[in-house]
């Protein structure tokens, strides 16, 4: 709890800077629970609330367990996040992009993985300023006391890449998803566990950080839809490029 608390603690302390607030709450009598939803003068513009059924739902949630932070990243950071990326992608697989048809367990299409344990073959000054960008960027955001997994490196292939409907695996992480967004807009679309039908969409733009934690990360999947054709955000067609996302998991 003392983790949980200090880490809302510094987000505030972070969105304040970035003229975020935290303002609107909205209290739902029929469900008799209350959404505190991190609400910002963009908001509109990324989320897509129009499924969020309110009934009886169980286990409840909160939205402000979903934290976007658009435009979080440069525009030279994504280029230079995303050409090491490439770069350690290309170290592993070889020098042909091929993409892998389906996970073992079918959930991610068209794809391309690794996990970073070091980002390049020894240079040590590149090596230092990815690690500091990452630092500066992301795990500033949470409580030092925090342990995180090894870095996951994900590429979805242009317009046939992506990653049908999952709760990320309880037993290999904790309670925190992040993700960083580079190359191209990304659909991600959230469903809760027991009724599928109450979701909500989030349009993920390149250099955009998303915090999936506690109530959504537990209680909601996740998807980016897989057929071009319904890649959709609030009715409108978001076509899909190729993408990178750079995931963040704390150790359980």
């Amino acid at each position: 709890m003392r983790n949980l608390t200090k880490f809302r603690s510094t987000l505030i302390k972070k969105f304040k800077k970035r003229n975020i607030s935290f303002s609107t709450s909205f209290l739902l009598n029929r469900s008799q629970f209350i959404y505190n939803f991190c609400y910002s003068s963009s908001s509109s513009t990324y989320y897509d609330l129009t499924h969020l059924q309110t009934f009886d739902i169980i286990p409840k949630f909160s939205l402000s367990d979903f934290i976007l932070l658009p435009n979080h990243f440069t525009l030279q950071e994504q280029t230079f996040l995303s050409t090491h990326s490439l770069k350690k992608l290309k170290r592993i697989f070889g020098k042909d992009t091929i993409y892998q048809p389906s996970h073992f367990d079918h959930i991610i299409h068209n794809y391309r993985e690794c996990q970073v344990t070091s980002w390049t073959s020894g240079d040590n000054e590149i090596e230092r300023e990815i690690n500091n960008l990452l630092i500066q960027k992301v795990y500033n955001l949470f409580p030092k006391e925090i342990n995180w997994l090894p870095i996951h490196i994900l590429e979805l292939a242009e317009s046939i890449g992506g990653i049908k409907s999952h709760v990320d695996n309880v037993e290999y992480s904790g309670n925190i998803v992040a993700g960083i967004c580079l190359i191209s807009p990304t659909v991600m679309i959230l469903r809760h566990v027991n009724n599928p039908e109450c979701r909500f969409s989030v349009l993920l733009e390149p250099g955009s950080l998303y915090i999936q934690r506690d109530t959504i990360r537990y209680n909601f999947t996740h998807e980016i839809p897989i057929d071009p054709e319904q890649h959709k955000f609030k009715n409108n067609l978001i076509p899909k490029g190729q993408r990178i996302s750079l995931m963040f998991r704390n150790v359980k």
